[in-house]
């Protein structure tokens, strides 16, 4: 009986480990810093030129936009495949009248784009 009690106890326990990992591995966040060169506008907000945080977070696929600590524009993205590993990180933006929108970026030695938006078109350049 002793020993049916710790294996019990013992699975209950992987099972926790199991479930804990599998939460950290769905909501992955990768965190970058870019400089917008001039202002943009992400998902209907418009941002001034200057040093962000960019938070993607791949489970959920919120994409949040940071200054200072705050959250100065959300917005949904998803990844796209490359066909080849970026060597910097970079932005990509679309000429809208006198404001540029944010369209995608890349993080740096990934293999894969996000892109704003629940689902992607084609994508150039690095």
């Amino acid at each position: 009986m002793k020993f049916l009690k710790s294996t019990l106890a013992a699975l209950m326990i992987c099972a926790f480990a199991s479930i804990s990992a599998f939460a950290a591995a769905r909501d992955k966040v990768k965190t970058e810093n870019v400089t917008f060169t001039s202002d943009v506008t992400v998902n209907g907000t418009v941002l001034k030129g200057g040093d962000y945080q960019i938070k993607f977070n791949e489970g959920t696929g919120e994409l949040a936009i940071m200054k200072d600590g705050k959250v100065k524009a959300k917005t949904t993205a998803h990844l796209q495949a490359r066909s080849d590993k970026a060597r910097n990180t970079s932005v990509r933006t679309l000429d809208k009248g006198s404001i540029a929108e944010l369209i995608g970026f890349t993080f740096g030695g990934s293999n894969q784009d996000v892109m704003v938006g629940a689902s992607g078109g084609a994508v150039t350049g690095n």
